[in-house]
């Protein structure tokens, strides 16, 4: 009774190319962070949340907002 429980995904990642209509986004991503995130890599499934997803997260973290991105930070670390 002493064991780790390690959360799992239910949804296994997708390869990359999986979806070829959300390449641009991927590559958009792979350059800003370094690397495509799980969570887009399972949106996959459906390539439109993955491009509303993305667009969402340029309007947050658009660099011409007002608010800092400290704090931007700070919330979504806490959210």
């Amino acid at each position: 009774m002493d064991q780790k429980v390690r959360p799992s995904p239910r949804l296994a990642p997708l390869p990359v190319g999986h979806a070829p209509e959300v390449k641009e986004t991927f590559e958009f991503s792979k350059k800003s962070l370094g690397f495509v995130p799980n969570s887009m890599l399972i949106m996959q499934r459906k390539p439109n949340l993955v491009k509303a997803f993305s667009q969402l997260s340029q309007a947050i973290w658009d660099p011409n907002g007002e608010v800092d991105r400290g704090l931007k930070r700070l919330v979504g670390h806490v959210a």
